[in-house]
């Protein structure tokens, strides 16, 4: 790499972060798909098992995501410079740390490989706590606190794999889902209405979303009581009222983001379609919680590949776009790579109730994420690693 390519990489953290992050989201579900079939890889951890690959997905894939966005949106909403440079590539190597440590670091000592993997969260909470803070951004002084959140379950997860907390990994995992959904319906619950009305603005539409604060709390807190009660009661009729809860109030709340006016824009239909996988996983996750003869795990699919998985998949695109000056359209391969995500979620959640040998359901899932975000690490690494088109 030229050392302007490096400057390039390293001006913004979602260039870096984003790279990283659809290239893990391929690695990372080869490798456990693999694993699933009984091969594994030199290195590969002792407990190799559905909790490793729930952390590895929310913190390594999905904390990726989060630095990267979090980190360049901050200048925005604080006007204080960018991080970049030197700092910003010693995030990223705690990251790769992380990541190797929890890839071939099976022979390692536990304290080792709970140190390196605790490296990221804990500077990523400490510089986005900086920022927000020196920033007085009191809007999102929720944000910051989120991210600290993020390193204390991690925490929580290695203290369980060591024996000290029983229960700590299934726990930990489980609330970092609910920790992203949080974060999606705070940040989602900003950005898809504005989105949305910007496009209907340039169509001279005049019908455009309207606030209503008390729903968009009542959605936000209906969230973390859900996501609270799935953590430490999955299965309770308390849990599945609350998740019932929060699926109906989330997807009356995207009911009122325009969104029948926006089927001619991937960049926007995404948005709207991960947030209705979002709300809709809750209802499932609920439904379950009563009754419903679905296994918790494939419905929880739902919320975590259609909602979280996609919503970070419609976001990366649309943010690389405008922070390199590019015009915010997609090409017609990454308009299917937000359906090949979508369908996936359908065939790993829906699966049991499907004709047809589950395992496949789950193989074919997997393949489908796995060609999404090859087609967007081919479209999007020119972009990532290229200057910004209009020389600002």
């Amino acid at each position: 790499m030229n050392p302007t390519r490096s400057s390039v990489l390293f001006s913004f953290a979602f260039r870096a972060f984003f790279l990283l992050a659809g290239a893990y989201a391929v690695i990372a579900l080869v490798l456990w798909i693999a694993a699933f079939h009984g091969l594994r890889w030199p290195g590969a951890p002792a407990a190799l098992s559905s909790l490793w690959h729930a952390r590895e997905m929310a913190l390594g894939f999905c904390g990726a995501v989060v630095a990267g966005f979090l980190l360049t949106a901050v200048a925005t909403w604080t006007g204080r410079p960018p991080l970049r440079g030197p700092l910003l590539m010693v995030l990223v190597a705690s990251w790769l740390l992380g990541r190797f440590a929890a890839m071939i670091g099976g022979g390692l000592p536990q304290p080792w490989l709970a140190a390196a993997d605790l490296a990221f969260p804990v500077l990523l909470a400490v510089l986005a706590g900086r920022e927000i803070l020196g920033g007085a951004s009191r809007r999102n002084y929720g944000i910051a606190a989120m991210t600290w959140v993020l390193a204390a379950l991690t925490l929580l997860y290695h203290l369980g794999e060591a024996g000290f907390i029983r229960g700590g990994e299934q726990l930990a995992t489980s609330l970092m889902v609910h920790l992203l959904a949080v974060l999606i319906t705070v940040v989602g619950g900003r950005v898809i209405p504005l989105f949305t009305a910007n496009w209907l603005r340039m169509r001279g539409d005049t019908r455009l979303p309207l606030p209503r604060p008390r729903l968009d709390q009542a959605a936000i807190g209906l969230v973390i009581a859900a996501g609270v009660a799935d953590g430490f009661a999955p299965g309770t009729a308390l849990t599945g009222v609350l998740c019932i809860a929060a699926g109906a109030v989330n997807l009356w709340r995207l009911g009122g983001w325009r969104g029948s006016m926006i089927f001619a824009n991937p960049l926007l239909w995404s948005l709207h379609l991960s947030y209705a996988c979002v709300a809709g996983g809750y209802a499932l996750l609920g439904a379950a919680a009563l009754g419903l003869p679905l296994p918790r795990t494939a419905v929880l699919h739902l919320l975590t590949i259609g909602g979280v998985s996609g919503m970070i998949l419609a976001m990366m695109t649309r943010v690389s776009l405008g922070h390199t000056g590019r015009p915010l359209a997609v090409v017609r391969p990454v308009a299917i790579a937000y359906v090949l995500v979508a369908v996936a979620a359908l065939l790993r959640s829906l699966g049991p109730a499907l004709p047809g040998p589950y395992m496949a359901m789950i193989d074919t899932a997997a393949l489908l994420w796995v060609i999404a975000f090859s087609i967007f690490l081919v479209v999007y690494t020119p972009i990532l690693t290229g200057p910004r088109v209009d020389q600002k």
